[in-house]
């Protein structure tokens, strides 16, 4: 389920923008009622209040099923929920902005192929092939483009490494806790650059 949530949120992220921007009713919204700068942080903060209440009936539906089973309620339960909803963030920030500048359906299909864990991936195998004796300037160079491309794309989960067991055991060391506190702030950065980039973006186009 918050697999399920995540997606939702980023097509939430999506439509909330898109659908305004391809029936051509933001011309009306800016006009009179409010700013583009309002009109977007409303726009986000709302896709925000929609995907927390959702985190908030999977985490209680599952802590009633752990009841009703007589199963133990595991605090994993709820740092998953907290992460869950902090990548909810992100993504919803993330797809709001790319909808400002493409076509849905070419945001969905940068999304889905340029992503972080695809660079990441090239660029554990560029360096596996510089291990292993090639070593040439080129292949340096697109070890090099990989790790920026890397870094520069956002991530859906900031400390997925370090909290993978967390989803299998549903056990959380105190120290762990610290976790969502820093994606929380990384996925806060991350919408903070998204709304403003967006934001000049909306302010550029001709919205008649």
């Amino acid at each position: 389920m918050n697999g399920f949530l995540l997606f939702f949120a980023a097509g939430l992220g999506l439509f909330v923008v898109s659908s305004h921007l391809r029936n051509r009713s933001l011309k009306m919204v800016f006009t009179k009622p409010c700013s583009p700068a309002v009109w977007l942080l409303s726009a986000f903060v709302s896709a925000v209040a929609v995907s927390l209440l959702l985190n908030l009936v999977v985490l209680t539906s599952a802590v009633i099923l752990s009841l009703v089973w007589h199963l133990p309620v595991r605090a994993g339960l709820l740092f998953i929920s907290l992460d869950t909803f902090v990548a909810s963030v992100g993504l919803i920030s993330y797809l709001m902005l790319l909808a400002t500048l493409a076509h849905p359906a070419i945001a969905v299909t940068f999304v889905l192929i340029f992503n972080a864990d695809l660079f990441y991936e090239a660029q554990m195998w560029a360096q596996s092939v510089i291990r292993s004796g090639n070593s040439s300037l080129a292949l340096r160079l697109l070890g090099r483009l990989f790790h920026y491309l890397y870094l520069l794309l956002p991530m859906v989960h900031a400390f997925g490494k370090k909290t993978e067991n967390i989803y299998s055991s549903l056990r959380v060391l105190h120290s762990e806790w610290r976790y969502p506190l820093f994606a929380l702030g990384y996925a806060l950065v991350l919408a903070a650059f998204c709304y403003f980039l967006a934001l000049f973006a909306l302010q550029r186009k001709n919205h008649i």
